[in-house]
Parts: C-alpha cells; sequence; structure tokens
C-alpha cells in the first residue's frame, strides 16, 4: 500500500487557542537483562509536550542523564511555548530545549565526578492543531503511523552514517561499533540535532521509542501491534513492551504512544 505524508512548510497550521484532541499512553521497562533502567519519559498531554531518552554512562549516570534532559527540555519548551507563533519559532525552540538540555547535563557533569561522561539521547514532540514537530538526538526514535508506519527520525549512529559506504561492506569485521552514537546529549563537542514537522491527522498516531523496543522488533512487528490495538493506546503500548521482553528484553524499553482523536 503506498501512502504519502507531507513535510510542513508553511506558518498556518499552528495552535492557537484550539484545545488539543490527543490520546496518550506509555510504558518503560527494565527489560530482562539490565540491573537499572536508565530510560525516561515524560508525558504532558494537555500541552502536547513528549519527551522520550535513553541515557548512558557507569554508576547510574544515564539514568541522571536521562531524567535531566526530558525534565531540562520540557521546562524549557513549556516555559516558553505560548509565546511561540509558527512553525519556524516552534522549531527554533525545540532545537534550543535540546541545547538547553544538553550544557544542564554538562553542567550537572562537571560538578559530579560521578557522574562525567554521562549523556543520554533525547526525541522530543510538540504538538500544534494538525501538525506535529519533533526534535532529536542519537538513536531513539519517531514513527508515524497511519495508512503504513514511516520511521521520522534518523539513527545517529555510526551504521546509519557509513550506509551504503565501504564501512558496511566490513562491518562484520566490527560489528559492535555500528551501534555507536556519533552524537549524544550531554557529550558531544558539536551537537546537531535533527529537527521535522509535518501533518498529524485524526487517527494518526505517533510512536516515540527506545533502542530497546527496535532491536528486538522489526518494524513491521511495531507496526502489527500497533495496528492490532490502534483503539486503545494503553494496550498497545503494554503489548508493545511485553513483546519486546518475550523476544529477549536485552535492554530498556521505553514506548510512548500518541493518537489523534
Amino acid at each position: 500500500m503506498s501512502y504519502t505524508k507531507h513535510m510542513k512548510e508553511t506558518e498556518d497550521n499552528f495552535r492557537g487557542t484550539e484545545v488539543l484532541h490527543l490520546e496518550a499512553a506509555y510504558r518503560t521497562d527494565r527489560g530482562r537483562r539490565r540491573e537499572n533502567n536508565e530510560d525516561s519519559v515524560l508525558v504532558d498531554a494537555e500541552k502536547g509536550i513528549f519527551l522520550l531518552a535513553d541515557g548512558m554512562g557507569g554508576h547510574q549516570a544515564g539514568e541522571v542523564a536521562s531524567s535531566l534532559a526530558v525534565q531540562e527540555a520540557h521546562f524549557y519548551i513549556k516555559d516558553r511555548l505560548d509565546r511561540v507563533q509558527g512553525d519556524t519559532e516552534m522549531i527554533r525552540l525545540l532545537r534550543e530545549a535540546i541545547f538547553y538540555a544538553h550544557f544542564r547535563i554538562k553542567e550537572r557533569a562537571r560538578s559530579d565526578p560521578d557522574l562525567a561522561g554521562m549523556g543520554t539521547t533525547l526525541v522530543i514532540a510538540v504538538f500544534g492543531n494538525d501538525t506535529v514537530y519533533i526534535g532529536h538526538v542519537g538513536d531513539s526514535r519517531a514513527y508515524l503511523v497511519y495508512e503504513g508506519m514511516r520511521q521520522i527520525t534518523r539513527d545517529h549512529t555510526v551504521k546509519s552514517y557509513f550506509t551504503g559506504h565501504a564501512f558496511m561492506a566490513r562491518r562484520h569485521l566490527y560489528p559492535q561499533r555500528t551501534h555507536i552514537l556519533t552524537q549524544a546529549v550531554g557529550t558531544s563537542e558539536e551537537l546537531a540535532p535533527e529537527m521535522h514537522s509535518l501533518s498529524f491527522d485524526p487517527g494518526d498516531i505517533l510512536l516515540l521509542c527506545s533502542d530497546g523496543l527496535t532491536d528486538m522488533l522489526t518494524d513491521e512487528e511495531i507496526a502489527a501491534i500497533i495496528r492490532e490495538n490502534s483503539g486503545k493506546m494503553e494496550k498497545a503500548a503494554e503489548a508493545l513492551v511485553e513483546e519486546a521482553n518475550d523476544k529477549g528484553g536485552r535492554d530498556n524499553i521505553s514506548v510512548i504512544l500518541v493518537r489523534k482523536l
């Protein structure tokens, strides 16, 4: 089945004073093999702000990094959201929020030697009247589910960066390197968040997830579970985490599902 969603390029589809009609659900789980859950999620359905982060670092530093990322980015966006006008300003706000979280994590790491080197992925979605704005760093993903399912974000990993290049022909020589992040919030010297804005219509579903889900399930398996439970976001989120654990649960698993009513 063919399907198309148009990227937004106009300034006339913004929030205004309209109430956002969204149904949201989330789950975060330690998985089967990890001692701690270093993922963090933050859901603000009233404001239409959704954040997910997957932390990294020893001595529970990953938990600190991911928690700081979602809290600080949410604070930055929520504090300024009502003053934003138009698509361009919203994209700028998300970018600034990611950099704000980046600097707050680096600041915290400098003040505590046990947290040195901590970092995190971060994916953010903010909803307008008929638009969703997405910003991300790392390999936590955003998908749009409607007639089909499409990955919106591009993983910031060595594998993604070199896909189609000579590296991929020799990846069997060092498979452990293919999932290394090329940038992360809190650690990268030069941060380059990727931003997206696209149509979000009644019945559409947005999925934000950590790699604990996508490393265990294929896109086709994820889409099938969401379709089977498309009328019940809570059940869909639960089923995704359960299936990822059944397939091995090698990492922490976090999902956020948002459907437009």
